[in-house]
This record gives C-alpha cells, structure tokens and sequence, in this order.
C-alpha cells in the first residue's frame, strides 16, 4: 500500500512540478502544464483573465481574506527561491560549500502566434511543441567570507539568466548562510506570450554541500521555553533538528551518521509522521506472551479467580516499573540528556512513578473489596460481549487502556480517595483507543453502584454523564456507548451468552440499565408528542439516533410504547440475544423519556446543559427529587473542544453542574480525553476547579511515553505541502484536486489497492471557502481531470459522486452520509469526493479513508492534527496534501518550514484560553449557575422564584461556592465576582416573588428569559425589561430573522 502512496506521490510530482522525461516534448505551454517550480523573469504579474478564470467557480470570495491577503492578479510571479542554513568551519579556516543547480526551459519548435495550446486543438489545428532543455551546473566549494553578500551571475556557467545571490551573518561563532537562485531575464516591453515563455525556468533545483572542512549545522527550533509545557517539549523533542529553511520554496536535507550531508530546496516537500502503536514498549512483550491467560485479556480478566486476577495486573503494573528503572537510568546519561535538561527528566520519571504508585493503588482495592472485583470482572464481561457483537473476536486490552482504568479506579470507587479532586487526562494520538479505555470505567462504575444500593433498586439514576461540542460526535458516540450499555442490561438480565452465573442476584433486582441521549431538538424531538410527529412524517429532527441493533445488526424499529407514553426501538429478529432477551433495547433519545428513565450513561452535548437553568425535569438527572444518588463520574471526550468562548461558557455552567453531582456530600469523579492539548492544568483549573494528571506521563523521548511507541512497522502518514506561489489559491486547489482523483483511477491499480485514495476528503477552514469549492469540483476538476489523463493516454475518471459534511447538514442525513463513506472503490455507491468543515476533526473513524487535501492552514496546529487524523488510521498508508497560500503570511511561513514543524506536529500545539469568571462571561451568564443550584438544591425554590427571603442562608452559600471557585481559577477576579453576584442578589430580592423562574413572553413576572430574545428585542430598539437575560445555549447570540423569498409581486412586463 505504500508502493501505491507513493505512486500517487509521483504522478502529483510529474503533474505539478514535471518533467515527464528530461527531454520532453509537450503540446502545452510549460508554465500551463505545471503548477509550481517555476522562476518567471522579474515583475511578471498573474494575468487577471488567469486569475478570475481560476477564482469564477462557484462566484464565491476567497475565504480567510484578511488584511494579509493580496489579491492574486495583483501578485507577482515568483522570480528567486532559496534557502538558509547554518555552516560551521571545522579547522578554523573559511567555511565553504559546494551548489548544484539544475533546472529546464522550454524551447517553442514553432511560432505559436498568439494563439494558446487550447485554443489550437479547439480550432482543429495542432498545438505548438515545446521542448524541454536541461540545464545544470555545480559551483564547488564557494568560500563564505564572514558577512558578506555576492551576486554570481550563472551565464558562463551554463545558466543564461540566472543569478545566485549569496549572503553570510555570523551566528555564535558560526556562520548563517542564504543562498538565493533569481531569474534575471529582461522581459520585453510588451512581451507576447511565446517570450515569456521561454524566459521561463522550470523544475528549479538547488542542494547545497558541505565542503571539505566545514559542516551543516542545526538551527535552533522551537524558541525559549516560557512554560512547564515548553520545558517538557524541549526535553522530548530535543533530537528533533531544523537543518534549513526555505525562500519562496520549501527546504529539505539529508542526514547520515548523525550529521547533515547536504539540504535543498523542494517545491513538494514531504514528511511522514509515524503511527503510534498503541502495544507499547518492549517491556509490555511478556504480557503477550499466552493470550488465554494474558491480563490483556478482556476474557481472562472477567473469569481468573481472585488471586490469579490479582497477580496478572501486577505483572502489568511490574512491565511499566521496568521501563521506569530503565528509562530513569538512560536519563540520567550524559550522552543522552544534557546536563541542562536533566531536571526535567526527572521530574518526567517522578511522574511516572506517581501514576505507577496510583495503579497499584487499584490493584490493592481490587484486591480488599469484593463488589469493585465484581464490577471490575462484569465490565470486562460487558466490554467482552460487545467485542464479539461487532467484530466477532474476543477483546484484547492494550496496555495504555487497563493501565488508564487501574490509574482512575480507586478514585471513581472511593469518594475519600486522595485523586478524587484531580482529573485524569488520557492523553493519546487519535485513533489509539481512548474510547474503549473510559468506556470501561463507564461499566465499572454503573456496576459498582448497583452492587453498593444500599437498598434493591437504589442503585440506579444516572451514573455516568459524557459530553462532546459536536453534535456529529454525540451521536457517533452514543452509538459506540450503545453496545455497551445493552450488554450491561444483558447481563443484569442474567440472559448473556456467557457469564449470567458470576451476575449477584441482588444486581437483577435493580433498574435497567440504560443509555440516554440528551441532545437539542434539532437534532431529537424533545416530547413524545413531537418524536410520534417525527416518526410519522421524517423531518431534521428524530428519536431514531441508532439503526442497526448493537448485537445482531438488523434493523431496529421506533415505534411509540403500546401505552403512548414513550418512544423505543426493539430488535425483532428471532436470533438476536437482544432481541429475544428484550421488548425493548435499554436506549433513550427524547428529553421526556430520559427524564423519566434516568438512563445510567448520559450522553449530551456541552449546550444541552445549559437547560439546567429552564428545565424543572433536569434535576432528576442529578438525583434531584428522586430515591437516587447524583452521578458519580463525569467523561469530557475531546477536552481541546472547550477552549475560547464555547469553553468560557461551558467553565460558567460547570460551576452548577459540579454543585447539583455534589448534594450527596462527595464531588464527582472527573475524567477527559485528548490528543491534542497544551496547558492542560490552566484549562482543567478554569473548567473544573480540579488538579490535573495527565496519562501516559511522558518520559524523556516523544516516540516512546512506555504505553505509546512510534510504530515503524505501520505505513504512517505522509504529508505533503503545495505552494499557490504564481498561481491563485483556487487554481492551485482545483489542479492538486484534480491529478489526486485521476491518480486514483489509474488503469494500473487494481480496485483494493485504489480504494484508500478514491475517495478525496477536502477540508476547508471555512464555509465560504467550501461554498466555492462545490462548483468548483463539479467544473474545473473535471476539466482537469480529463487534461491529466490525455497527458498518459488514459481513460479519465468519470463523473464524481460528491457529498458534505459539514453543520449545514441536517442531523437526518449525517448517518448516511457516513455509512457512504464505508463504499469502497468499483462499489456503485462509492463517494469521489467530500467537502468537509471542523465537523469531521473529531468523531469520524472510516478505516479505508487515506487521502485528503487541506486547504489553507487551519487556525490551529490542534486542529491541523485532528482534521488530518481522520486518513490514514490503522494500516491504510494516510496521504494529506496541504495547499498552502503564498500570499498568506502564515500559510508561507508553514510552507518555507514544512519539513521542520511536521517532526514534532504535536510540540506546536496552541494552548487554549478559558476565561469563566472574566467580564464579559460574568455579564453574559454568571448568574445562571447561581439560579440553576438556587432551583435545584432548595427545595422551596423548585417550582418558582418565591420566598427569597427564607433561602438566603442557602443563596449566600452559593455566593460562596461560586466566589470559592474563581479565587482558585483567577485570584484576580474574586472580588467582581462577589459583587456581580451579591447584586444579581438585590436584585432579585427587590423584585419580590415570581411565578416563573424562564418565561419569553412574561418577562415582568420571569426571573429570566432567553438571551435569544433579548438580542431580538434590542435589534428592534425595544427594552428588555428586569429579567435576566439567559442562555439557551453555549454558543454566541445573535439577533436572526426569517428570511423568506415570495414572488408575489408581478414586474411591468408579466402585468
């Protein structure tokens, strides 16, 4: 599969950039046949006829335009590509170096006239012949005087208008270097095309050499440490070299032994990142070793007896203690730490210990406590069951995921425990299994509370809350929870293939345990009423959030209960375990049944919790006013999500949250996931008001954490960068697009070894971006398409099925747009290409996907990582082609330094700002988790904001809390805090008693009312009255208005 990467590779390589054959003859012009490795004479400007015929598809602006944009028609064509680097003399005399150069120009074999290539073969004449000429030439051992600069004029040389300019600094007694190669040809004043033509060079080539005594030198990377973040990257990343940096071009080099031989210059730079294997160090081997009796083993684990189950953890835990002793003692190596950085290594080993010290803590509580063995044992069994369900194999746990649950059980089982306070972070590369590891914990915990109900059936309400930003992702993972949940309630049934004996009785007298979805009404009807009225009619919104029964996957039916009073789905196949064990599987997607239900897993999206302030019923969820305790674990998949003015805002409602899953006397237990986070203890201070403890700790090197490794037996992903420097954006969009598609449909390639690369995902940092895209894949693609294949006499590519995914898209049709992209190649339903927004980061795990192009350089390195993620997992050999836009300063600069940033990908991650106590949030929404634990938590307040008076013992307690919370996160706002809250106090005791705590329409007699409305209301220039203004959700809020277009009115003609 590799092999077929490559190729792909090559043939953009021969598209873009070219030549076909040293000599070559083309029916062309050159500079419209290739894209980039072009040096044009001086002051050649993009045509605007070029230009605007690139950028007329689909009528839509360039996306991202700002202030540093230019203009493509106003942009002049490269004329100089070059590149710096650092040289060290080695005997104390000048340092020199060797160049070699080579490009080619093309020579016409006939006057073209005015005429273009197109226009010949459309006027059914033969198209003029250009003819390649090679050229090259070796300047050996250049000496470089100490702060110098030179023009070398390359005519005698064999290069007839070309130039190298060469300039020297000194730097720390070494010498900084820039080469630069000009094109210096005179165009004439009104040049004809054929001139400019040939004035043209192309596939320009440069490497520099060491000369005899000198040596390339790594330049500094990364800049100074400011952080305990930096700190740690300059410890693991501090192998990772930058050699040279490119002009115009990109920079590559070559490194033998340890030392650079040569750098150059590349207009397709490349690099791969490695895959991450997820079976961790060497050190983990042994557990390996028998697979029936491996503590790995999902199936050993829920059926060893005590003393055995005991012994194969510890020889986990032992496994991760020998990489510790023997990385600590590499550490403390001068050859392979410096002395500067030492310290850090040390801290790096401490914390590896601290976690090796909380997994034996795990063990030890296995070990004394009978029902955490038992909810230990039947979560394996659960995880087991939907292991075979949906892959038929049993499960086998990689290290980093039973050593995640061991690290987190004891503060999950135990309200006292010392780590309760702290949030575990499981930190690892997408694709690794992060889902599965806090999946266990999910049916840990659920079992745990049952076996402790101190009563029968006081073991239920709601566990387990889960919360993602996406919508996309919600659903996906309430689908992967699916199988798990119905698993648990297959066991608690007693009717599980195997396993019902080691079930206690007192678990079946329980409630069901179930799954519920907690969704806005976009994307789930939030009434039986209105989900009957979705099921009967389709619509955007729907209870049917899962089609395929977890067990069998056969097709589930909606339907309403034979009372009314609920919305199910049931499996009714005669063969299915479910089915037959059932009436209805235990999964919940309409508000009013999961009120009802209480399910035990929770899944919801982060603004769905901002209805804790206007729904009575969400307090049932924690326990509130019901024979249950508050949920005892909270899961934030995809933590990088909460950042910015969705994180401020999500860390303001956490406040309540965190109060309502406290009444019971014991904070909950805090869990999260990421792959791609920095500052993570700033962000979990600010959201959580809880330490943090990140997982795997990292230990002295980036491709080896003990429980993550850099894979070199796995293909990787290969990345390549592509320069619109001389062409706009969209043309050079439109021709990568088009030779990546035709690629793919090479008459060569069989269909299994096309399928990863047929189906192209776009992804654009924008929706106006995209939106021009649409037509553009449809038109100009197309065309380009069918001109690749009659460069190689091959049939062109059909007509291509297109899709989107993106937040336009109805929530209805985001499951089939999905299950679409599982259709491999030669499949009739096959998708050629699909346009993507951010929603396609996180959540989005189709295995035969591997080829994508990105378009522009996202805002974030975090997202760059995500988005690109989505290709190339497992064993598919990913290929990301990003275009990066030279009149974009920072798309440049990601260009010029490509090789450099995509060795350490993650180092660059942007820490992520989370402000919930600053000005503008305090405005916004403090006052609603002052309200939401007012209404929740005193019970003379549930039904309405009445009897102020009697509650402000409780009121000020609350003040407290909140104060409390953001002198822990911003000492500095503490004392506004207090003010803005004691009053948003006086204010509500002077408006006396209200019948209504959320009332749009009645605002006189509401406490507070929708920030939606209020943003209408001062669009409209109308007051809003002394309710508060309140958030319906996390987003910002802006005053909408319907637009609908009537013809109604008849013009002067059709009267």
């Amino acid at each position: 599969m590799q092999d077929v990467r490559q190729h792909v590779v090559d043939r953009l390589r021969q598209d873009l950039v070219g030549p076909g054959e040293d000599g070559e003859t083309i029916s062309d012009r050159p500079s419209d046949r290739y894209l980039t490795g072009i040096l044009f004479p001086p002051r050649t400007q993009i045509g605007p006829d070029q230009d605007d015929e690139a950028d007329a598809a689909g009528d839509a602006e360039e996306g991202g335009n700002g202030p540093e944009a230019v203009a493509a028609s106003n942009a002049m064509r490269p004329s100089t590509a070059g590149l710096s680097f650092a040289v060290r003399p080695e005997d104390g005399s000048l340092p020199a170096i060797t160049v070699r150069i080579s490009c080619g120009q093309y020579c016409a074999l006939e006057d073209e006239g005015d005429a273009g290539s197109g226009d010949a073969r459309e006027a059914g004449r033969s198209p003029p012949q250009w003819r390649r000429v090679p050229r090259s030439v070796e300047l050996r051992e250049l000496p470089l005087d100490e702060d110098a600069a030179e023009d070398l004029d390359l005519g005698a040389s064999g290069l007839p208008g070309m130039s190298l300019h060469v300039r020297t600094s000194p730097w720390n007694g070494d010498v900084l270097v820039t080469v630069a190669l000009s094109n210096i040809n005179e165009l004439p004043e009104r040049p004809r095309r054929k001139a400019i033509e040939e004035l043209c060079v192309f596939q320009v080539s440069m490497e520099v050499l060491p000369a005899c005594g000198s040596r390339l030198l790594a330049r500094p990377v990364g800049g100074r440490a400011t952080d305990e973040d930096g700190e740690a990257a300059a410890l693991i990343y501090r192998n990772v070299a930058e050699y040279a940096v490119g002009h115009t071009c990109s920079a590559g080099w070559e490194v033998r032994g340890g030392e650079a031989v040569r750098v150059f210059t590349t207009w397709l730079p490349v690099a791969t990142v490695a895959a991450t294997s997820a079976e961790g160090d060497a050190a983990f081997a042994p557990l390996r070793a028998d697979p029936s009796a491996s503590p790995l083993s999902a199936e050993w684990l829920a059926e060893a007896d005590d003393a055995a189950l005991v012994h194969g953890l510890r020889i986990l835990t032992g496994a991760y203690g020998a990489w510790i002793r023997r990385v600590s003692g590499r550490a403390e190596e001068p050859s392979a730490v410096p002395d500067g950085l030492r310290g850090q290594a040390r801290k790096h080993m401490r914390r590896c210990e601290q976690a090796l010290a909380r997994m034996d803590a795990g063990i030890r509580l296995l070990e004394a406590d009978p029902d955490v063995r038992t909810a230990f044992r039947l979560a394996n069994r659960a995880m087991l069951i939907q292991r075979r369900w949906s892959e038929g194999k049993t499960l086998t746990w990689r290290p980093f995921q039973l050593a995640f649950c061991l690290l987190a059980l004891a503060s999950t089982a135990d309200p006292r425990d010392g780590d309760r306070e702290t949030m575990d972070l499981l930190w690892f590369p997408t694709g690794g299994g992060k889902t599965e590891a806090y999946l266990l914990l999910t049916g840990f915990a659920i079992f745990l509370r049952r076996l402790r109900g101190a009563a029968p059936g006081h073991g239920g309400g709601v566990t387990v809350l889960m919360r993602y930003t996406l919508r996309l992702l919600t659903v996906q993972q309430y689908q992967r929870a699916a199988a798990l949940i119905c698993a648990c309630e297959l066991l608690r049934l007693g009717r599980a293939p195997s396993g019902a004996s080691a079930v206690p009785p007192r678990l079946r007298e329980g409630p069901p345990i179930s799954l519920g979805l907690w969704v806005g009404s976009a994307s789930s009807p939030n009434t039986v009423k209105d989900a009957v009225e979705a099921l009967a009619g389709g619509g955007e919104s729907t209870p049917v959030q899962l089609t395929q029964c977890p067990c069998c996957g056969g097709e589930l039916r909606w339907a309403p209960s034979p009372e009314g009073d609920r919305i199910w789905a049931a499996c009714g196949a005669a063969d299915c375990d479910l089915g037959r064990a059932m009436r209805n599987l235990p999964v919940w997607t309409v508000d009013e049944d999961v009120y009802r239900e209480l399910p035990a897993l929770l899944i919801g999206t982060a603004d769905k919790f901002a209805q804790i302030v206007r729904e009575r019923q969400t307090g049932r969820l924690f326990g509130i006013g019901t024979d249950f305790a508050p949920p005892e674990l909270i899961i934030q998949d995809e933590l990088h999500l909460i950042s910015g003015p969705l994180g401020t805002m999500a860390g303001v409602y956490e406040v309540a949250i965190d109060e309502l899953c406290s009444w019971g006397g014991a904070r909950p237990k805090v869990i999260g996931s990421t792959a791609t986070i920095r500052r993570a203890e700033d962000q979990i201070r600010a959201l959580f008001d809880r330490t943090a403890f990140q997982f795997p700790p990292p230990g002295i090197d980036h491709d080896n954490s003990g429980f993550a490794v850099a894979d070199g037996g796995a293909p990787g992903r290969l990345y390549v960068g592509v320069t619109t420097a001389g062409r706009s954006a969209k043309f050079t969009l439109q021709a990568v697009s088009a030779s990546l598609l035709q690629a793919a449909a090479d008459p060569s390639l069989t269909d299994a070894e096309r399928d990863p690369y047929w189906t192209l995902v776009a992804y654009f940092n924008s929706l106006r971006e995209l939106g021009g895209a649409l037509v553009l894949m449809q038109d100009d693609v197309v065309k380009s398409v069918a001109d690749y294949a009659r460069r190689r006499n091959e049939p062109p590519r059909g007509s291509f099925e297109q899709t989107e995914l993106t937040s336009r898209v109805d929530s209805s049709r985001i499951p089939g747009t999905l299950a679409s992209l599982n259709a491999g190649a030669g499949s009739p339903d096959a998708v050629d290409v699909v346009l993507a927004s951010n929603m396609i980061s996180v959540g989005v795990d189709i295995p035969r996907l591997g080829l994508m192009v990105v378009n522009g350089q996202p805002k974030g390195i975090a997202e760059y990582i995500q988005a690109t993620s989505r290709v190339g997992r497992g064993r598919v050999a990913g290929l990301v082609v990003s275009v990066y836009n030279a009149n974009k300063a920072r798309d440049r600069s990601h260009y010029e330094t490509f090789a450099t940033w995509h060795q350490a990908l993650y180092r660059d991650v942007e820490a992520t700002s989370v402000t919930p106590f600053a000005p503008r949030a305090r405005d916004r929404a403090l006052h609603a988790p002052l309200v939401a634990m007012a209404r929740h938590l005193v019970p003379s307040l549930r039904d309405a904001p009445v009897g102020v008076e009697e509650c402000e013992a409780e009121l000020e307690d609350f003040v407290e809390r909140i104060v409390s919370r953001a002198r822990n996160a911003d000492p500095v706002e503490e004392e506004a805090v207090r003010s803005f809250l004691e009053r948003k106090l006086d204010e509500w005791r002077a408006r006396g008693p209200l019948p209504f705590y959320w009332h749009d329409h009645r605002r006189a007699e509401s406490l507070v009312f929708s920030a939606e409305k209020a943003a209408e209301l001062a669009a409209s220039n109308r007051g809003t009255g002394l309710a508060w203004p309140t958030p319906n959700s996390l987003r910002s809020v802006e005053a909408s208005v319907e637009f609908i277009l009537r013809k109604s009115l008849k013009s002067e003609d059709e009267a």
